[in-house]
């Protein structure tokens, strides 16, 4: 089975969450966003859906975990080059994220990793072999 994707997660601030991301070159859909949350096209099937805490733990029925303290997902991004990884996790710093660890290279991958304003784990990679 083949379905589009669509990940949840939640935000404290949706204005400074939408800033971060739109800076960082993601596309927002706007027809799925709104001053409670907002929509990132990661391709053409799959979505992260950006909510603010209120209609975020709506949907959970659950309160949402804090995000700096517990790690409930890490979202993985193939970017293409060594080049456009260290280019974004640069941009993540001046935007106000953090880096998690150090770069790493191996025989199949160069990565590194980071948290988003809401401390939402990320990882940015490039496949060395394919």
């Amino acid at each position: 089975m083949k379905a589009d994707a669509y990940f949840n997660l939640c935000v404290v601030d949706v204005f400074k969450a939408r800033s971060f991301f739109e800076k960082l070159g993601f596309e927002i859909i706007e027809d799925y966003s709104d001053d409670k949350g907002f929509c990132l096209s990661l391709n053409e099937r799959a979505y992260l859906m950006m909510l603010g805490t209120e209609k975020f733990e709506v949907f959970a029925k659950n309160t949402a975990v804090d995000s700096f303290k517990h790690t409930e997902v890490i979202f993985s991004f193939d970017v293409g080059s060594k080049e456009k990884v260290d280019h974004l996790i640069e941009l993540v710093k001046d935007l106000g994220g953090m880096e998690i660890g150090e770069a790493h290279q191996d025989e199949y991958m160069y990565y590194r990793s980071f948290r988003d304003l809401d401390g939402h784990h990320f990882e940015v990679f490039s496949m060395t072999k394919r």
